[in-house]
């Protein structure tokens, strides 16, 4: 093979589309809990909305601000959604659908992270 040859198989792979994508899911509603525990995780619940289902986490009914994020994220996460509950006003959960579990120690428990929070 020339190098031309080589050079335009290279050049047509960077031309394929991309079809790995991480994409965002949302969740709305009224903050149900906010469970607060010693391992600097915190577990949310929205009410009547338990969002659309991620194959690698086996907890389908509560988010998690893991404690793997920074003190200063946790705080600022935490802080939003408390405000939230506060006011009664729904808040909008974002987390991804690939590659984004929390495992709760030994337990089967295995929750999506929390990667945005807006309301």
């Amino acid at each position: 093979m020339s190098f031309l040859s080589k050079l335009l198989v290279v050049a047509g792979l960077f031309l394929l589309p991309n079809t790995v994508k991480a994409a965002w899911l949302n969740s709305t509603g009224e903050i149900e809990t906010l469970i607060l525990y010693s391992q600097n995780q915190i577990l949310v619940k929205l009410k009547d909305n338990n969002g659309a289902p991620v194959a690698a986490c086996s907890n389908k009914e509560h988010f998690i601000i893991p404690a793997s994020y920074s003190e200063e994220s946790r705080n600022r996460m935490y802080s939003t959604l408390l405000a939230a509950k506060m006011a009664g006003v729904p808040a909008s959960i974002s987390y991804s659908e690939v590659d984004n579990c929390d495992a709760w120690g030994a337990t089967p428990n295995v929750y999506r992270k929390i990667t945005r929070i807006t309301f």
